[in-house]
C-alpha cells in the first residue's frame, strides 16, 4: 500500500470490497435506528402517494366518452331532382317564441334579485315587449 497517496487518489479506488462494507454499515444503521425512522418513513410514503396521484399516468388509455343521440324512423325528406335529403329549417315563428321566452325568464331572474341594470338592458333588448316600456306609452296616452 502506498501511504503517499492523496484522499483524492484514495477514494477514487471505490471496489467491491468498499460497497460492501458501506452496504453493511447501513443495515447496521437501520437495524438500530429503526423505531426512529417510522415518522420518517410516514413522510416518506405520504408525499411519494401525493406524487404519484398527481403525475399523469401515460401508459392509461383516455376515457371515452359515449353520447348517446336519440334517432327517429322518419325518414329525411328528399329532394325529388337531386334524391339528396333535404335540410329542414326550423320555423321563424317558433323560433322567435323560444328567444322571446328566454328574454323572458332572463328579465324575470333578474327582476327577482333586483339587479336593476340588468333588467334595464333587457328592457332594451326587445323595446316593446317590455312591461315598462307599455307602462309608459299608457301614461303617455292618458
Amino acid at each position: 500500500m502506498n501511504y503517499s497517496q492523496s484522499f483524492e487518489e484514495f477514494s477514487s479506488g471505490l471496489g467491491p470490497t468498499d460497497l460492501a462494507l458501506y452496504a453493511g454499515i447501513g443495515v447496521v444503521l437501520f437495524i438500530l435506528f429503526k423505531d426512529k425512522l417510522s415518522p420518517v418513513q410516514k413522510v416518506l410514503l405520504e408525499t411519494f402517494n401525493t406524487v404519484k396521484e398527481n403525475v399523469v399516468d401515460f401508459t392509461k388509455q383516455p376515457e371515452t366518452v359515449t353520447v348517446k343521440v336519440p334517432v327517429t324512423n322518419a325518414p329525411l325528406p328528399v329532394n325529388p331532382v337531386t334524391k339528396s335529403p333535404v335540410l329542414v329549417r326550423p320555423d321563424p315563428n317558433e323560433v322567435f317564441f323560444q328567444l322571446v321566452a328566454s328574454w323572458k325568464k332572463t328579465r324575470d331572474l333578474s327582476k327577482q334579485y333586483k339587479c336593476e341594470e340588468a333588467t334595464q338592458k333587457l328592457d332594451e333588448v326587445f323595446q316593446y315587449l317590455s312591461p315598462t316600456v307599455c307602462n309608459k306609452e299608457n301614461v303617455n296616452d292618458e
